[in-house]
């Protein structure tokens, strides 16, 4: 097994392990440092954190197995997403007087993230390693393609909108000169004077003058509920969602700790609770998507009754609208948990297909991978896969590059005017993820072939109940 050291089967606790001194060299730890940093500043200027190319970094530059990459990937991105949130959390949006997160958007497909997670864990433990990477290409190459033709179509109305909004250039016609006698006739010895032209008489009554334009109220509008849901709305930190964040990722850690028989060592699929257990996510997380459709739609009907507009760029929730989101945040779970990657890949394109904003849907997404990229560090911290110091150190790297990202982006998009290049720098940076993603994975099984792993066999071992265990 020594000649095998990233095969995908060897274990070990790597918790305790020293960034310095210990298997890496010097220069291995510079260079992997910058790279980190030059990653999550792009990744982040595109909303999201990046773990489709970390991963491959850590890999290759690092010398770690592509389990140990995976784990420091999420440290990493833990980082990235806390210096993330304290600068879009101080951000508005650029049509209103409200946050540039939009919460009530997040906490919903949060919760249905979080449900496919589990399902896509759940794939993932079941099939062969190639056949998610093969997944992986097809889902993020498509998902880069229809994000790079929505990227053009925006940059296109852009500049249709620049274009009405320059200001015309006056037309500048050449003065007539008229001939002081008419032509073929000798000049005569006494000037003529022109006759007086005739001015149209008034007509009467005069016309009235057209009256400024008058805004137009509601039949029927509540001043007082506007006043609420406007209110509501321009909350920087609104009490409801934090608390709904709160009471989910307090459950997605106890249930990842518990199925990961960290809470009972002895808790494992030969438990007699161990299924019903598992299944849990599917109720809680289904409960929470049902409590946040019902207060979006509401909130939506209050919001026409209040004659409160929305903005270019909202949801309008209906249940037409949840019924097309539900499964949207749920796929996007799946792929996440199923591919290895963090959430940014696959809701950035769901957000530019539902016509968010760039920034808005940027700093939303950003926010969402706060949360779930909390419950993977956790995860990985506790079952060995994650070594502290290099979390702590990598992370704090992330924050840095999280920093650097935000400013960037924001000065590119008020220099230029175009909201249009955040959706570029998202498909491209999706794109060479697949391209990288996909190379180091046909690496890394090619190792484990090599070491007589069986690379298209299923994995039932964690579906089977072995007593001797």
């Amino acid at each position: 097994m020594s000649d095998c050291p990233n095969a995908s089967y060897v274990y070990e606790d790597h918790f305790h392990d020293t960034l310095f001194g210990g298997e890496s060299d010097g220069f291995q730890i510079a260079a992997t440092s910058f790279l980190c940093w030059l990653i999550t500043s792009v990744s982040v200027a595109a909303g999201i954190g990046g773990g489709g190319l970390l991963v491959p970094m850590y890999y290759v530059v690092l010398g770690i197995s592509q389990t140990r990459a995976v784990s420091l990937s999420k440290g990493t991105i833990f980082g990235v997403a806390v210096g993330n949130f304290f600068f879009i959390s101080r951000e508005s949006h650029p049509k209103a007087d409200r946050p540039l997160i939009d919460y009530s958007t997040a906490i919903f497909m949060q919760g249905g993230e979080l449900m496919g997670v589990v399902i896509g864990v759940l794939i993932n433990l079941l099939l062969p390693e190639i056949v998610t990477i093969c997944l992986s290409a097809v889902v993020l190459g498509f998902n880069s393609f229809k994000t790079l033709q929505k990227a053009l179509s925006k940059r296109r109305a852009e500049t249709v909108a620049f274009a009405k909004a320059a200001p015309a250039e006056p037309v500048i016609e050449p003065p007539v000169v008229k001939p002081a006698y008419p032509v073929g006739q000798p000049p005569l010895p006494y000037p003529v004077e022109e006759p007086a032209t005739a001015k149209p008489a008034a007509a009467w009554p005069p016309p009235k003058e057209a009256s400024p334009a008058v805004a137009v109220v509601t039949v029927g509008a509540d001043k007082a509920l506007a006043d609420k849901i406007l209110a509501d709305r321009a909350r920087r930190f609104p009490t409801w969602a934090w608390a709904l964040l709160l009471v989910m990722m307090t459950f997605f850690t106890l249930y990842s700790l518990t199925i990961a028989a960290i809470l009972d060592p002895a808790f494992d699929n030969c438990h007699a609770a161990y299924w019903p257990v598992f299944v849990l996510p599917f109720v809680f997380y289904g409960a929470a998507i049902a409590y946040m459709a019902r207060r979006n739609i509401k909130m939506n009907c209050d919001m026409k009754a209040a004659g409160v507009p929305l903005i270019e760029g909202d949801i309008e929730w209906t249940p037409r609208a949840v019924a097309m989101l539900t499964p949207a945040a749920i796929g996007a779970g799946i792929a996440a948990g199923l591919l290895g990657i963090g959430g940014g890949m696959i809701l950035g394109p769901i957000f530019v297909a539902l016509n968010f904003q760039p920034q808005v849907g940027t700093a939303t997404t950003g926010f969402m991978i706060l949360f779930t990229a909390l419950g993977g560090t956790i995860k990985y911290l506790t079952i060995g896969k994650l070594p502290w110091q290099f979390f702590l150190w990598f992370g704090s790297i992330g924050v840095l590059g999280g920093q650097t990202g935000q400013r960037v982006v924001k000065r590119l998009i008020v220099r230029t005017g175009r909201p249009s290049y955040v959706v570029f720098i998202l498909g491209g940076i999706i794109g060479l993820a697949v391209i990288v993603m996909t190379s180091a994975g046909i690496v890394g099984v090619l190792e484990d072939a090599r070491c007589g792993v069986e690379i298209w066999k299923p994995n039932l071992d964690d579906f089977m109940c072995h007593e001797e265990r």
